[in-house]
């Protein structure tokens, strides 16, 4: 069964057409290291290209690990140009960087999927799709930026990766169920507190999650907290295996760099 993703209100679209406008009339700058002249340039291009992990490469486990802790595949380390374009994608406004980042993640759920020996059987047999379910964001983040970059970045990667969705489905199925407090700035400690069952499936959700293999995606992983209440959130409605992707991970969370 398949859920179309409601178009927002009129807010999205009025803010798209004034950044369109503000392109036209502003000088562009690189998203990753903000020289004028091109979005994206040749140096930042070639710097995330070669951070990136390669095929079977890019598990991730936090340091330390909290208990239950789904398996986790990043695509690169949150540094240098990655992290500038994550940043600028998410509260600057550069929703343009999604065309840089979206091959970025499109590439580490395809390794997730190879990498990870349930997600790869479940898929082997038949049984998919599975569900490619975006970390949820508060309603005070939607108002502030007028959008939901998240849910778009993995609706456009699945696109990538399975036009049909027969395979891999987007699937909004989470939503925070109290308010919590913002993430930066806290411990491991503090986060999973502050995180401590603020998730749920979505109602209409529960039929498609119960009994399905899900990857929870997300743009940045850090000590776990937010990708381990969402798998908890997935696994109490009846979720049969969870495993998470990210852009990006931490170095000091347990994330190699490349040699």
């Amino acid at each position: 069964m398949r859920y179309a993703v409601r178009p927002g209100p009129a807010l999205p679209l009025l803010r798209s057409a004034l950044g369109a406008l503000a392109e036209l009339a502003l000088p562009r700058a690189c998203g990753g290291c903000a020289r004028p002249g091109a979005a994206w340039c040749a140096t930042c291009a070639a710097e995330v290209a070669g951070a990136v992990h390669p095929a079977g490469a890019g598990a991730w486990v936090p340091t330390p690990c909290p208990p239950g802790m789904p398996p986790a595949w990043a695509a690169a380390p949150y540094d240098g140009a990655l992290r500038a374009a994550l940043v600028a994608w998410k509260d600057a406004d550069r929703r343009d960087l999604g065309q840089v980042l979206v091959p970025v993640l499109a590439g580490a759920v395809a390794r997730a999927v190879v990498a990870d020996p349930v997600t790869r059987a479940v898929l082997a047999a038949g049984n998919g799709p599975v569900l490619a379910v975006p970390v949820p964001s508060s309603a005070a983040s939607v108002r502030r930026r007028g959008d939901a970059p998240l849910q778009q970045l993995v609706r456009r990667a699945c696109a990538g990766l399975d036009p049909t969705g027969e395979a891999l489905l987007p699937a909004p199925a989470l939503a925070l169920r109290r308010r919590v407090a913002d993430q930066a700035g806290l411990g491991h400690r503090a986060r999973a507190a502050n995180l401590e069952h603020a998730m749920t499936v979505r109602g209409r959700w529960r039929p498609v999650v119960a009994g399905a293999t899900c990857l929870v995606l997300d743009d940045v992983l850090t000590t776990g907290a937010t990708l381990l209440e969402a798998a908890r959130a997935l696994r109490a409605g009846g979720a049969a295996h969870v495993a998470v992707v990210t852009v990006a991970a931490t170095r000091r969370h347990g994330i190699p760099g490349r040699a």
